[in-house]
């Protein structure tokens, strides 16, 4: 009875060990997880950055039109990252660096000093212009960002079209969104890499003085300007004649005055 009465106590001793054993340890295993799932919480939890919009390459200013606001979680977040309550303070500025479509905007991204955007590439009193132009226009596409050319004008005085020269040795500074910082980049993004290919573009960005900028502009709206490229070591000045439908069939001769056979000369001097 004695024997019986002592298995019976270890018995419920070892039942009650267990127990305790196990409601301790699932005490600890709900800690841990718990402690765990919190920490996978926090790294997962959705911040909202600032990501560009489509591919942006170098000189691009960041504004509403460029990026947007996205959630990424944080564990998936570089450190750099732009957030979104941080946008005011980088709006406005230039990249020193390509970021590709739906990436975020870190801040090594960003170029550091002052003006190294688009302006970065005008000398002292030039402006930039971009005026629309066609497969004619942009030499089949082939003209490139560092090219110089001339504009001629094409206009109508009185029932006659002429041709006479606007712009000599004109800079090129951008093809379509092409310009000598980005150039690089925008041709690894084609098939092959090819830098060389024809580019597709519909407008050129040119340097040039503000008074030429004036004439252009007017040129725009009053006829047709016709560009026309230079090789690169010419820097010699234009040299063309204003050309009219009779100087093309009479050729560029200055008809002399006629003189009239009943004028009278009349010949002044001291007496």
């Amino acid at each position: 009875m004695k024997g019986s009465m002592v298995t019976v106590l270890m018995v419920a001793g070892a039942l009650s060990a267990g127990a305790a054993a196990a409601y301790l340890a699932n005490g600890y295993i709900d800690k841990t997880v718990g402690a765990r799932r919190a920490q996978l919480d926090s790294q997962y939890q959705p911040l909202r950055v600032v990501v560009a919009n489509a591919d942006l390459s170098p000189g691009t200013f960041l504004s509403g039109q460029t990026v947007a606001i996205r959630e990424v979680p944080r564990a998936f977040l570089h450190s750099e990252a732009v957030l979104a309550d941080k946008w005011s303070s980088v709006s406005g500025r230039v990249l020193a660096h390509p970021v590709r479509s739906g990436e975020p905007v870190l801040l090594s991204h960003l170029a550091q000093e002052v003006g190294a955007g688009f302006s970065s590439q005008l000398t002292q009193g030039m402006r930039a212009l971009t005026f629309p132009v066609d497969d004619q226009a942009s030499i089949a596409g082939m003209l490139a960002p560092g090219d110089h050319i001339d504009i001629v004008f094409t206009t109508l005085a009185g029932n006659e079209s002429v041709t006479l020269p606007l712009l000599a040795n004109v800079a090129v500074i951008a093809t379509g969104v092409r310009t000598v910082a980005n150039a690089q980049y925008l041709s690894d993004k084609r098939p092959g890499g090819a830098y060389n290919q024809v580019g597709q573009y519909n407008t050129i960005t040119v340097s040039v003085t503000p008074d030429d900028a004036a004439k252009l502009t007017l040129a725009q709206d009053a006829g047709k300007i016709t560009v026309t490229l230079r090789q690169t070591r010419d820097d010699r000045p234009l040299q063309i004649a204003r050309v009219s439908k009779k100087t093309l069939l009479n050729g560029n001769q200055i008809a002399k005055p006629s003189v009239r056979r009943d004028a009278v000369e009349i010949i002044v001097g001291r007496t």
